[in-house]
C-alpha cells in the first residue's frame, strides 16, 4: 500500500521522531496513567499480530492460488529507499478476507449507493475483495507505478465472484486524490504515516463541506487513530484493538 503512503521502509530517525511527537502528545492528552495504558495495548495488539502471521500469511496464500492472483507478501520497494515521495511510506501487507468482511459487516448501508476507495491498494487485494460486493464503483489510489501494475494484473486475473465490475486504479500521491462526491466508503490498512493522513482527512472533510454525503472510514491496524478521534468530524461507530470505524454524515463547513 504505497501512496505517499506505502512503499519505502521508513529510516530509524523518521520513526523515531514519529514516536516521539506520538508519545508526547498522548502525555498532553491522557497523562501518564493514560499513555501507561495505551502503551500496553500496542504491546498486545503487536504481540497479537506476530502470534497470528503465520496463520494470516497461510490465509493470503490460499487465496491467491484459489483465485488465480498474486497479493500475498509484503512489498517494501527497496530501490526506493532514497525517494523523498516514499518518505511517508509503510510497507504493502495484503488485507486478509475474513478481517475485510468482519469490518465491512458492522456497515448497515446499501452498498450499491457507495464508492468504495482504497487508500494505498497496493496489489489490489482489497479492491478484489470489495468487489464481491455491489459498490456503485471501486477505486484504488496508489504512489508506486510498480504496486499499480502488480494490481492491474491481478485485477485481470481474478476468478472470483464479482458483483461490482467497475474498478478504477489511479496512481498518484493520496494527499492529492480528489475526494469523489458520491457517498464513499474509504478503507485504511495503515498505508502511510500521520503527515500524509492528516492532509487526506483535511481533503475527505472538505468533501464534505462542498457536498452532503455520508461517508465512512474504516481503517486496519491504526497508527494513526489519534488524528481520527481528534478530526471533529468524525463519530466512531466501532472500536476494536485492530481496526477503528468512524463516520461522518451531513454538511460540514469546507474550512
Amino acid at each position: 500500500m504505497l501512496s505517499q503512503s506505502s512503499g519505502a521502509r521508513r529510516s530509524p530517525r523518521n520513526v523515531g521522531t514519529t514516536w516521539m511527537g506520538k508519545a508526547n502528545r498522548s502525555l498532553r492528552n491522557r497523562g501518564i496513567t493514560g499513555t501507561v495504558r495505551a502503551v500496553v495495548a500496542i504491546v498486545k495488539s503487536i504481540l497479537r499480530i506476530r502470534l497470528l502471521w503465520p496463520y494470516l500469511h497461510c490465509l493470503n496464500k490460499i487465496f491467491d492460488w484459489r483465485f488465480s492472483v498474486d497479493t500475498s507478501g509484503n512489498f517494501s520497494l527497496l530501490e526506493l529507499e532514497t525517494d523523498p515521495r516514499f518518505k511517508d511510506s509503510s510497507r504493502y501487507d495484503p488485507t486478509v478476507g475474513c478481517r475485510f468482511f468482519r469490518m465491512l459487516r458492522q456497515l448497515d448501508v446499501d452498498y450499491s449507493k457507495f464508492v468504495f476507495v482504497d487508500f494505498g491498494c497496493g496489489k489490489g487485494k482489497a479492491l478484489l475483495l470489495a468487489a464481491a460486493l455491489p459498490f456503485k464503483r471501486i477505486i484504488g489510489v496508489e504512489l508506486s507505478s510498480k504496486l499499480i501494475g502488480a494490481a492491474q494484473d491481478n485485477i485481470r486475473a481474478y476468478r472470483g465472484k464479482r458483483r461490482c465490475d467497475t474498478i478504477n486504479l489511479v496512481c498518484m500521491d493520496a494527499s492529492e486524490y480528489p475526494i469523489p462526491h458520491d457517498d464513499a466508503i474509504f478503507y485504511f490498512f495503515n498505508p502511510f504515516n500521520e503527515n500524509v493522513m492528516r492532509k487526506v482527512l483535511g481533503n475527505i472533510r472538505c468533501s464534505l463541506g462542498e457536498v452532503p454525503k455520508d461517508a465512512y472510514i474504516v481503517y486496519l491496524e491504526p497508527d494513526c487513530k489519534s488524528l481520527l478521534e481528534e478530526s471533529g468530524f468524525l463519530v466512531p461507530v466501532k472500536q476494536e484493538s485492530w481496526y477503528s470505524i468512524y463516520k461522518a454524515s451531513g454538511t460540514l463547513s469546507a474550512g
